[in-house]
């Protein structure tokens, strides 16, 4: 039976997070999230290039929690950074279970001489047309998987988790990305142009390997391009090629594709509204765990908790921590106030600590709220502290 994994979102839904945005931008009035700019010396480039980091609340005082890395695209427009932060910190209010995001934002410059189309477009191979703009693609992907990539990585504190969000052409670079070297994990691709280069990133990204077993979240709209935009007779056909393969593809159960179309708005005054709708639900998306193979690997997780009387168990999302069931492994006692556990366990790995109840859970000062988390083999020595 031919099963499609393409999910239709809900108006609802917007109501309900447009509501808690504004009151969560109420509740978080005194609070400010920490953005920092990089500048890269490159030789592929004419100029200097900067970058944008913003930093989850908190982020300084959660020492043993790594976070997810959103990459936004066109960065040069601040709104799509801002906003983009601004969504993501508020998906947090309806959980006790936080999780975090890192924002980076990449710009493009805007010149005679160099502009967003010559980081986006690689050179044609299916057409023959002179331009100026175009053609620095592969230098710019290089940038992002060399420069910039690494530098966050060695910076932060990041889970290896990674999203990827782009308008127009830098939503077809991020798909195109996805094709050639799968640079990132998740996909938010927004009025992409798929007819470019004679329908070069329609063919790309179909014939793009989802059975591969790594799970994936994709969400890819479309406005009123071909209608009102003057954005030429092939967008749409390119763009309704695409939606009608994926729809009747047969797709892993760990594929969350969606395809939205917001016929009401015009190619560029869709970003927020798109925004608005999708990261609430990638933020819930982020709650689930796929474990990325069967491979198992050793951690070490220590508690320092001065108030515990009694025993102190670890439970979590395996069997080896007996799968949530609150009375879960014994740690050892290796201290006055220490207890600690040596592990072989499925990554990304969620647990808890527990004195044999949930009404006896007890959480860490040094921790997002919540399942904590090891994600990868790099990070797994924790200590947390519970005061």
């Amino acid at each position: 039976m031919k099963t499609s994994r393409i999910f239709k979102l809900n108006l609802s839904c917007l109501v309900l997070w447009v509501c808690l945005l504004v009151s969560g931008i109420c509740a978080n009035a005194q609070q400010t999230m920490h953005v920092e700019t990089k500048t890269f010396h490159n030789p592929d480039f004419p100029f200097d290039r900067e970058i944008f980091i913003c930093t989850p609340q908190n982020y300084d005082e959660n020492t043993q929690s790594e976070v997810d890395v959103v990459y936004v695209f066109d960065s040069h427009w601040r709104s799509h950074f801002a906003l983009t932060y601004g969504i993501l910190g508020e998906c947090q209010n309806p959980y006790e279970d936080d999780i975090p995001f890192i924002v980076v934002g990449i710009p493009s410059p805007a010149s005679e001489e160099y502009c967003r189309t010559n980081d986006f477009l690689p050179v044609p191979t299916n057409v023959t047309y002179q331009s100026m703009y175009y053609g620095n693609y592969e230098n710019f992907k290089k940038f992002i998987r060399e420069d910039v990539m690494p530098y966050i990585n060695s910076k932060y504190r990041t889970s290896g988790h990674t999203l990827a969000i782009g308008h127009s052409l830098s939503a077809s670079f991020i798909l195109n990305a996805l094709s050639s070297e799968d640079m990132f994990d998740d996909y938010i691709a927004l009025s992409p142009n798929f007819m470019e280069d004679n329908n070069k990133f329609a063919d790309d990204f179909l014939n793009y390997d989802f059975n591969n077993g790594k799970p994936r979240f994709m969400f890819l709209t479309m406005t009123n391009e071909s209608e009102e935009t003057g954005m030429g007779p092939n967008w749409r056909p390119a763009w309704d090629m695409v939606k009608s393969k994926m729809e009747s593809a047969t797709l892993p159960e760990t594929i969350k594709m969606f395809f939205k179309e917001y016929p009401e708005y015009t190619h560029n005054s869709c970003y927020a509204h798109c925004l608005m709708d999708i990261l609430p639900i990638y933020g819930m998306y982020r709650h689930n765990t796929y474990f990325a193979d069967s491979e198992k690997h050793p951690v070490h997780i220590e508690l320092e908790c001065p108030w515990a009387e009694g025993d102190v168990f670890i439970t979590g999302n395996q069997d080896v921590v007996t799968t949530w069931d609150p009375k879960g492994v014994k740690m050892n006692k290796v201290g006055d106030h220490t207890y600690a556990i040596d592990l072989n366990v499925q990554l990304p790995m969620e647990f808890k600590f527990t004195q044999g109840s949930w009404e006896t859970q007890i959480a860490p000062t040094n921790a997002y709220p919540g399942n904590l988390r090891i994600f990868t083999a790099d990070n797994n020595v924790k200590h947390y502290v519970a005061k």
